[in-house]
């Protein structure tokens, strides 16, 4: 059965305006039967983006747009599989987010967190996605030692684990700007039964960290080491491996590049299985004009041990949002601007079966990818009603993409 596979975001060339659309096919068919459908949604401003997640067995997508203000407009909630994509409810604000980045979900409740305001608004879904309850991290747990005095923090994602507790991705940086940043924070909250959150913990994760993967009893954060850089990756640059039946520093694994500063920054991760790890590491070139790195096939045995990956995609392409997701009959790889994708799990070098462009997924000639989300079949109910992961949305990534153009700019200077 045809389907909505992944769903995206395209502004025109001055981000002033917006459309959405889909990619849509069988599953499991290869890429060149796949096709986009744009303008699904039109009208949209300069910046919105896509979120995946699970109403119990239904998947859905969350649709926000950032106006640059601590307010933000109306959220929209969309069936991904409806023909036309209208809000299932009224559009609502949740006044605890700005600038959406993360939503997971248990049971009736969805939890929001946003980069500007450092959050966590808790939604019921069963009364027209209202918020019941907002919590400023880390104002609002005293029982969190924060260890940075000058710290801002903002909310990158989240994730129900396993185990049934929720996790929150919070990156640090001392002050405004791109220039100094502190180990980021991923920090552990009991879900009550009426969806407020009590403070379990906290362990620390990379600077700069944006990804927030969960596969088995372990989490996956990608950290770029510090501000993107021009003609090289950072020193500093790091996977962490977040062992949730040991959380604590000692449960974290740390993994680095022989080489970060020409191999260049960790940037993306997508778990298929034990056998099946993509991971994509890179830097921009000397003027922020193409991106250059690499798509990595290994394993979970692997992982710690990048000696022995192996390239898959070779990467020096223009652009500024990039992400990786392997669905099981395909890796989807967001090379900039365009959508390329591969068929299978490829495990050595391959060539892409299937490239969008922008003038496929839009009307914008010159335009830009916005957002990408890829979307999660709804689950039957014999399934159970405990599955909180739905495929992720490159929210965070639009930050890193924001923040590359605006280095691009003062390059030309």
């Amino acid at each position: 059965m045809s389907e909505n596979l992944f769903a995206y975001t395209a502004t025109n060339s001055g981000y002033s305006q917006g459309t959405a659309g889909a990619i849509n096919g069988e599953r499991t068919a290869a890429a060149a039967a796949l096709s986009a459908v744009k303008n699904k949604m039109t009208g949209l401003n300069g910046d919105p983006a896509f979120f995946n997640y699970f109403d119990r067995n239904s998947s859905r997508l969350v649709l926000r747009q950032y106006n640059y203000t601590s307010t933000s407009e109306p959220n929209q909630i969309i069936d991904p599989q409806a023909a036309t994509w209208s809000s299932l409810v009224t559009p609502i604000v949740w006044s605890g987010v700005a600038n959406l980045h993360g939503v997971a979900t248990s049971g009736k409740w969805l939890f929001g967190t946003g980069y500007d305001l450092s959050k966590i608004a808790v939604v019921n879904m069963d009364t027209n996605y209202t918020q019941t309850r907002e919590y400023a991290f880390p104002a609002d747990f005293p029982t969190f030692a924060n260890p940075y005095a000058d710290g801002v923090f903002h909310g990158e994602a989240l994730t129900v684990g396993t185990d049934g507790f929720l996790y929150a991705l919070f990156y640090v940086n001392k002050g405004s700007g791109y220039a100094t940043y502190y180990d980021s924070i991923v920090a552990k909250f009991r879900i009550l039964p009426n969806g407020n959150l009590t403070y379990i913990g906290y362990v620390t994760a990379g600077k700069n960290s944006f990804t927030l993967d969960l596969y088995g009893n372990k989490l996956y954060v990608c950290s770029l080491g510090g501000m993107q850089n021009a003609g090289s990756g950072n020193a500093d640059t790091n996977l962490c491996i977040v062992d949730l039946a040991n959380f604590t520093q000692g449960g974290v694994t740390k993994v680095t590049l022989a080489n970060p500063t020409q191999k260049g920054d960790f940037r993306d991760i997508s778990i298929l299985d034990a056998n099946n790890v993509y991971i994509f590491a890179g830097h921009y070139d000397s003027g922020f004009a193409k991106l250059v790195g690499s798509v990595y096939h290994t394993t979970i045995t692997d992982i710690t041990a990048p000696a022995n990956w192996t390239e898959v995609v070779a990467v020096n392409d223009p652009g500024y949002l990039w992400g990786i997701h392997a669905d099981g009959s395909r890796l989807w790889f967001v090379k900039g601007t365009p959508i390329a994708v591969y068929d299978g799990t490829p495990t050595t070098a391959v060539t892409a079966n299937r490239t969008f462009s922008i003038t496929e997924m839009s009307d914008y000639t010159g335009g830009n990818l916005n957002s990408a989300c890829f979307i999660a079949p709804s689950i039957p109910a014999t399934r159970g009603l405990n599955l909180a992961v739905a495929s992720k949305s490159l929210s965070s990534h639009i930050r890193l993409a924001k923040e590359a153009r605006e280095l691009a700019e003062k390059a030309k200077k």
